[in-house]
C-alpha cells in the first residue's frame, strides 16, 4: 500500500499483497485503519459519468465531492485511477478506454470551481504492455502521437491521452503499469475479479 499526501488531499492505493478490494469487507477493514466507517465507490460500468457522493448509488465511473474526510475511491485491474483535486475539492474516477474517450475527464473538470488543479495518474496499463488492433486505432482515430508500433504489434498509451485532456493541470504520475509489475491485479494479466483500490480524501 502507498500513500501520497499533497496539502488536505490524500490518496492512497493498495497493492496485490494487500487484497482484493473488490470485496467489500476488505475495503470496510481498510477503512477502520484509517478512521473512517467506509470507502465509498461507484458502480463501475466503464461510462463517462461522474457523479457527486450525495448521489451514490448512480451508476458512474468516478465520484466529486467538497466534503472533509468523506473517502472515496474506484477499482481497478488495469484501467488508470486518476485523482483530480483543487485545494477544497476533489474527484476520483475510473478511466478506461471507453470513458476516456467519451469525455469522463472533461465531465469531471467541469464539476471544479476552483481551477487551479492537479491531477494524479495511478499504476494502471502502459505503453509497454498496452496492445491494440489497427482496427481499434480506426475506429478510435487515434492520433499516431498516442501508440507505437514494435514488432508489427500496436502498444497505446492511455496515459499520453490523458495527460494531453489534462493539459491545464498539473501532473503526478506514479509511471506504474499494472501488467508489468507482479505488484498489482492486472486483468489482462488473468486477474478477472480482482481489483487494487484507489482512494482519496480531504483533510485538514
Amino acid at each position: 500500500m502507498k500513500r501520497l499526501t499533497f496539502g488536505k488531499t490524500n490518496i492512497v492505493w493498495t497493492e496485490k499483497k494487500d487484497g482484493n478490494f473488490k470485496i467489500k469487507e476488505n475495503r470496510i477493514n481498510l477503512a477502520k485503519k484509517f478512521g473512517f466507517d467506509d470507502i465509498v465507490v461507484p458502480n463501475q460500468k466503464h461510462t463517462n459519468i461522474i457523479t457527486t457522493l450525495e448521489n451514490i448509488p448512480v451508476e458512474s465511473d468516478g465520484i466529486f465531492t467538497d466534503k472533509k474526510y468523506k473517502p472515496i475511491g474506484v477499482l481497478t485491474a488495469d484501467c488508470m485511477p486518476i485523482v483530480i483535486f483543487s485545494s477544497n475539492e476533489i474527484a476520483v474516477i475510473h478511466a478506461g478506454w471507453k470513458g476516456l474517450f467519451n469525455g469522463i475527464i472533461e465531465n469531471s473538470l467541469n464539476l471544479f470551481k476552483e481551477k487551479k488543479l492537479k491531477a494524479f495518474i495511478g499504476a494502471s496499463i502502459r505503453s509497454c504492455c498496452y496492445e491494440v488492433s489497427q482496427d481499434f486505432i480506426n475506429s478510435l482515430n487515434i492520433s499516431k502521437k498516442f501508440f507505437t508500433i514494435s514488432n508489427s504489434k500496436i502498444y497505446l498509451s492511455l496515459q499520453d491521452i490523458a495527460k494531453e485532456k489534462l493539459k491545464n493541470v498539473e501532473i503526478i504520475d506514479t509511471e506504474e503499469c499494472t501488467k508489468c509489475s507482479c505488484n498489482y491485479f492486472s486483468y489482462r494479466n488473468k486477474d478477472i475479479e480482482e481489483r487494487i483500490l484507489t482512494f482519496a480524501w480531504i483533510g485538514d
